[in-house]
């Protein structure tokens, strides 16, 4: 009698030595980074913010968990975190929901010898409700996000009837659209984005910044955009 046999695939362990040599060969891969948003973007830690270019999909809140399918499960998948522990757990998941081609790097961040890209939004810090003094301009949601993510912003009380301005720029500051550039009233507003450019085309995977400027005064948001 025949045994049927049934193969398991498994995540493979690499090094953040060879997930650089990857990275620098380039292909279709993406590194997803399971840390939270706040480490994610922590300009304080060494090293800091996190790998050029990474998806954050946290795993400790769930996030991960609750979007792994907008993920495509037959790419190249490098699941980083802080130490490695929490990337290891991501990895055995994705195994469990047919990813194939999952890599942990081991060590995480700690090991990373690399260089980092920091987020905007870590060095802004909140101005708390949207009625003090100063400008404020929220986190953008959802994110990541493949087909449009909505921002809330406000304009402060004080500045009245004036010009505000908000645009999408790319990781070399370039401006790819403006999403507003008119006179507006002070209050609480929301705009969207659909992912494409002034010619509305669709920009790559990446991360991206929503840029608000108004009065004198300026915040930016980071987004991540994956196809």
């Amino acid at each position: 009698m025949a045994l049927l046999s049934t193969v398991v695939r498994a995540h493979t362990d690499r090094t953040p030595a060879q997930v650089e040599a990857m990275l620098s060969a380039g292909g279709d891969l993406v590194v997803v980074d399971v840390r939270e948003e706040s480490e994610f973007c922590d300009s304080t830690r060494q090293p800091p913010g996190h790998i050029a270019g990474a998806l954050n999909m946290p795993w400790n809140s769930g996030y991960l968990q609750a979007h792994y399918g907008e993920l495509d499960p037959g790419r190249i998948t490098i699941v980083v975190c802080r130490s490695g522990s929490r990337s290891k757990s991501a990895a055995i998941f994705l195994d469990g929901v047919g990813f194939t081609q999952v890599i942990d790097m081991l060590g995480g961040m700690n090991a990373w010898l690399w260089d980092t890209q920091i987020c905007y939004a870590a060095s802004v810090p909140d101005t708390g409700a949207p009625g003090q003094s100063s400008l404020f301009l929220g986190q953008p949601a959802p994110n990541p996000f493949r087909t449009s993510t909505e921002i809330g912003f406000a304009v402060p009380a004080a500045q009245g009837l004036t010009h505000v301005s908000v645009g999408i720029y790319d990781c070399r500051g370039r401006l790819l659209t403006r999403l507003v550039d008119d006179e507006m009233g002070p209050g609480f507003h929301r705009v969207a984005w659909d992912g494409n450019d002034a010619s509305g085309r669709p920009v790559a995977a990446g991360t991206y910044f929503f840029r608000l400027a108004s009065g004198g005064e300026s915040r930016s948001r980071t987004m991540t955009v994956f196809r």
